[in-house]
């Protein structure tokens, strides 16, 4: 009878969040804030390693007079961290208004003590996305993966770099770890402002408008805020405007049926796909989930290798030498259709080369995926690519 009562509460429960996680994604739906303004202009300066990104953000924050606005999805706690705050709370004693919100569950590591320390000298602290009632197991799943800084409404960061030691390569899992970062001046900086104060009114109901832009930019660029709604279609759109060659970086490959279907209308046609993900994975299973696509894909006729130089955590497309996407949203589920993520389309053809070229020379260092691989890959291999077909809609 036991046996029994045990089996019903477990379907109760089964059911439950099967009905939290359809309800709440219907309700994500109704309320989804995506920003995708004009086409504007700006400057941008690329960075692929973290120690002269951490460098000038914190040179940048160090010299502002006006005003400091900083997002970041994962925090760690080590010296780094430690750095990083500081120049944040400097800041803030000398009288610049400082804010700083980091993801709830990405910002675990925020103890209560650094978050006084914070406050007691004058830093704005929130955290974003805070799982609650009702669909606690769909928010509890649904998270705030941008990383935006903002200072001075003259300098405005985004891409995949986190705030940690492990960015600047010194995981002792990882060791070198490859990402892009840049760094924009312009009109777009306005943009990229408007997302955090947006972020910021949903934590504290606090509406601003963003400082205007201090600066002019030469170079065409846009700038696309999305909320777990849309980027399928913008990452078809872009896949399938391709006539020559589709590159693509990412930590993680979980693609859809859609955008499977457009790769190998693309690779039909003749055009060359391009795609590195990591050798070692950062989470569970989600290596394991890109095997089957990646399969059908070289299959199809696509390259594929992996980063085998340390963790490859870029997020990056490039189509025909003419457009790259950089920014938060990795081409998988989560960033799909759970996570808030901010990328910028680039169009300048002199920047879009030094990029393509950064990527082939991690590209043709890496290890091929091809059938040898395949025949080889362990029985552990196999046997968590089972369990990960059930997995792919939370990876």
């Amino acid at each position: 009878m036991t046996f029994f009562v045990i089996i019903f509460c477990l379907l109760v429960f089964i059911l439950l969040i099967f009905l939290d996680f359809k309800m709440g994604r219907y309700n994500h739906i109704r309320h989804a804030r995506t920003i995708i303004p004009p086409e504007t202009k700006g400057n941008y300066r690329l960075f692929k390693n973290g120690s002269p990104l951490f460098e000038q953000l914190f040179q940048d924050i160090s010299d502002a007079s006006v005003q400091v606005d900083v997002y970041f999805f994962l925090v760690e706690k080590d010296y780094i961290t430690g750095n990083f705050l500081n120049v944040l709370k400097n800041k803030a004693r000398e009288g610049v208004p400082v804010r700083f919100m980091v993801d709830r569950l990405g910002g675990h590591k925020v103890t209560k003590e650094m978050r006084k320390e914070l406050e007691d000298a004058g830093v704005d602290f929130q955290f974003a996305e805070k799982p609650g009632f009702p669909y606690f197991f769909y928010r509890l799943n649904r998270r705030n993966h941008r990383k935006v800084t903002v200072v001075d409404g003259k300098y405005a960061y985004v891409g995949g770099f986190n705030i940690g030691k492990n960015y600047m390569g010194e995981s002792s899992t990882f060791g070198n770890w490859r990402d892009y970062h840049i760094r924009l001046t312009g009109p777009i900086v306005e943009d990229l402002h408007r997302v955090f104060l947006d972020d910021w009114y949903l934590a504290t109901g606090i509406e601003e408008q963003p400082l205007p832009s201090t600066s002019e930019g030469r170079h065409r660029i846009q700038m696309i805020a999305t909320d777990g709604v849309g980027l399928e279609e913008e990452f078809v759109r872009m896949i399938q405007s391709a006539e020559k060659e589709v590159l693509i970086g990412s930590p993680y490959f979980i693609p859809t049926k859609t955008l499977m279907d457009s790769f190998l209308r693309v690779l039909k046609k003749g055009i060359h796909v391009k795609i590195l993900i990591p050798m070692k994975s950062d989470h569970p299973f989600v290596k394991e989930a890109a095997l089957p696509y990646l399969k059908s894909l070289h299959e199809h006729g696509a390259t594929i290798r992996f980063f085998d130089a340390g963790f490859y955590h870029s997020k990056m497309i490039i189509i025909d030498e003419s457009f790259a996407d950089i920014g938060t949203a990795n081409f998988d589920r989560r960033s799909l259709f759970l996570n808030k993520e901010v990328n910028t389309y680039i169009y300048e053809k002199g920047f879009i080369r030094d990029l393509r070229e950064t990527y082939l020379e991690d590209f043709n260092d890496g290890y091929p995926f091809d059938e040898h691989w395949w025949k080889i890959r362990s029985v552990g291999t196999k046997i968590r690519e089972k369990i990960a077909v059930l997995l792919r809609p939370f990876l």
